[in-house]
């Protein structure tokens, strides 16, 4: 059974032994469906430095890293299998003095533990922060899962939150996508519980909002678990745009100079589209969705790549603020002008 990982925070493989003698790790890394390659990716060796540090450490995350990428989230209304090229496999054979001592198969996915988890913190199987959440009316999203322990039975349970209606469907994959809201209970949103041999795992609550005077923004990006998550901003937005130059004094092409041309120019003249979005009312719990949407490599709004301009928001509390809302600055990141090759 692989272990899952986060490889955005360090993965250290530990060889301990006496001053002198070699160690070296074999990294296998592959993405499905293909299988384990015949030979090691990359191969790492040092020998033990000392008899007072008899220990040699290998971070193997930022070597899986580059088999993983993120491209744009796709919507789904159905379990179905997660896109290969989002997570990745991972065999590690550790040896000394040229003897294999030890092998550790891992499944990894472009996520990361908080500095007070601890150096590796565990994984586990959830992949959404337990909480309650708003999704929208108007279209579907879907939270990734993972289990490879085929002889035990994994379900996703779909209450309705009005209706009390209960679906329960088979979680077929090793790695796979279900909706947040099943089709049943679109229009009045469900509680989600992930269940392992009849024993719940993760609880998800997912409110459905028909927004009806603004344009709802969908908001998808990398949470700190590896996969893609999303959050609807129902509010108001508005665009702005910021023009960015670089001013030069010019040189007159004679001392009988004419007074139409330009004795100052600009060069470099590009810009970027800009929007800020609003959440609307939320739960308090939302101040840990947005801590990792501030610390994620990979945003996408309405499916357009866009860069963080908000670098600090407050957290609230409900015990302060009654009414929560996150206003969060974003630029697109493709400048307006096309200069790239």
């Amino acid at each position: 059974m692989a272990i899952s990982i986060n490889i955005r925070s360090p993965r250290i493989q530990d060889i301990t032994g006496t001053a002198g003698q070699a160690t070296k790790v074999e990294l296998f890394i592959w993405n499905s469906p293909a299988s384990i390659p015949s030979l090691p990716n990359y191969t790492l060796e040092k020998p033990i430095p000392s008899s007072l540090i008899t220990e040699t450490s290998y971070d193997i995350s930022p070597f899986c890293r580059k088999f993983i990428r993120n491209l744009v989230f796709a919507p789904v209304t159905s379990d179905q299998a997660a896109p290969v090229y989002e997570y990745c496999y991972c065999t590690v054979k550790e040896y000394k003095n040229g003897s294999l001592i030890n092998t550790v198969e891992y499944i990894c996915f472009d996520g990361y533990g908080y500095h007070i988890e601890g150096e590796n913190p565990a994984h586990g199987d959830e992949f959404l922060t337990d909480g309650s959440y708003y999704v929208s009316a108007t279209g579907n999203c879907g939270a990734v899962y993972y289990h490879d322990d085929q002889a035990v039975t994994w379900q996703a349970k779909y209450t309705g939150l009005q209706s009390g209606g209960v679906t329960t469907i088979t979680l077929a994959n090793e790695v796979g996508l279900i909706p947040y809201v099943h089709n049943s209970y679109v229009s009045e949103g469900n509680k989600l519980e992930i269940i392992r041999n009849s024993v719940v795992k993760n609880t998800y609550t997912f409110n459905v909002i028909d927004e009806c005077k603004y344009t709802p923004v969908n908001c998808d990006f990398k949470n700190k678990h590896g996969v893609w998550q999303r959050l609807v901003f129902f509010k108001a937005s508005t665009s702005s745009f910021e023009m960015k130059n670089t001013e030069y004094d010019l040189m007159p092409s004679s001392t009988n100079y004419s007074i139409e041309e330009n004795s100052r120019k600009v060069f470099n003249v590009n810009g970027h589209d800009k929007v800020s979005v609003n959440t609307g009312w939320v739960f308090e719990s939302y101040s840990d969705v947005i801590t990792q949407l501030l610390l994620s490599e990979t945003i996408r709004l309405d499916d357009v790549p866009v860069l963080l301009t908000t670098k600090s928001v407050e957290l609230q509390k409900s015990i302060n603020t009654k009414n929560i809302n996150y206003k969060i600055d974003f630029k697109y990141s493709a400048a307006k002008l096309n200069y790239n090759i």
